[in-house]
């Protein structure tokens, strides 16, 4: 396959993951009627009532929020306030989405770009694949309705939807009708999110992110079919930011919240973009280093 290929086909990796992570938003910020999910609609017990803006709504206020930070730079502090707090669990997993598959794809990008790093961007392809585990999330915070609506919209059968205070669980059937379950953990203060899934009784993955005063950082451990895992380490700051991976024998610790932008370079292996300036540590302790332009929008 020709390096223009690859770098195609894992671009449309990354722009199908956000598509179906948008249609799901959308999804959850509508109602059939008043525009607010209902408690008993699926609801565990002890669960309280979420207003839901429209999708409509929540575009226009995103496209006036961004274009006032454009026009003052000072207002693009994002360490989490209660003004800029999410209002769900779902909506803070798909705004860390966007910025992590964003920065992904620009270091994919800029990695096939370059002679002698092409392959290295097919070892982003894990991350991307963890967000379709990470698709049930999408519906914490509204319900039974949006979560069954969603997921079996992507051929997932015997959805069941709780939550309690801050935890969240979806359980469901998977195509191939095996019992799957994705547990989530929401701290709105510091708008950081825990999810743990679980296929046929043993885990598989553990997600976290959490918003920081430079973006957002998040680590995925993967435990492969094999017995193998692996540890991904993020540090996203707007199109800059690092990635790193390591392979690991357990699950690493939990995120503090106090982690400094350049903190996936402990790993093993770990690739980096500031503005034109790629950096990096191949598997096999290779030093990289190249300017990259990006492509005009």
């Amino acid at each position: 396959m020709s390096t223009t290929k690859k770098r195609k086909l894992m671009q449309l990796l990354y722009q199908l993951t956000a598509i179906i992570i948008i249609l799901l938003l959308v999804g959850c910020g509508k109602s059939k009627t008043s525009g607010k999910v209902k408690p008993d609609e699926g609801k565990a017990e002890g669960t309280t009532q979420q207003e839901v803006k429209p999708a409509s709504q929540q575009s226009n206020q995103t496209t006036q929020q961004n274009i006032q930070q454009d026009a003052d730079p000072k207002q693009q502090d994002t360490t989490p306030t209660e003004s800029n707090l999410p209002s769900t669990a779902g909506q803070s997993l798909g705004a860390y989405l966007e910025a992590k598959n964003r920065l992904v794809s620009i270091l994919s990008d800029a990695l096939t770009s370059n002679p002698g790093t092409e392959l290295i961007s097919m070892k982003f392809f894990d991350i991307t694949m963890a967000d379709i585990s990470l698709l049930p999330a999408s519906s914490f915070g509204f319900g039974q309705e949006v979560a069954a609506a969603s997921l079996e919209v992507l051929g997932m059968k015997d959805v069941e939807y709780s939550e309690s205070g801050n935890k969240y669980s979806v359980k469901y059937r998977n195509a191939e009708g095996i019992q799957c379950e994705l547990q989530g953990e929401y701290d709105k203060a510091a708008d950081a999110l825990k999810c743990i899934s679980i296929i046929d009784g043993k885990e598989s993955l553990i997600s976290e992110n959490r918003k920081t005063s430079f973006g957002y950082i998040s680590q995925i451990y993967t435990i492969n079919e094999d017995g193998s895992s692996f540890i991904y380490q993020l540090a996203i700051s707007g199109e800059d930011g690092a990635v790193g991976i390591s392979n690991v024998s357990s699950a690493p610790p939990a995120l503090t919240g106090n982690e400094a932008i350049d903190f996936p370079k402990q790993c093993q292996e770990w690739y980096a973009i500031k503005g034109k300036e790629v950096t990096g540590v191949t598997s096999d302790g290779k030093e990289i280093s190249f300017e990259y332009t990006r492509p005009e929008n």
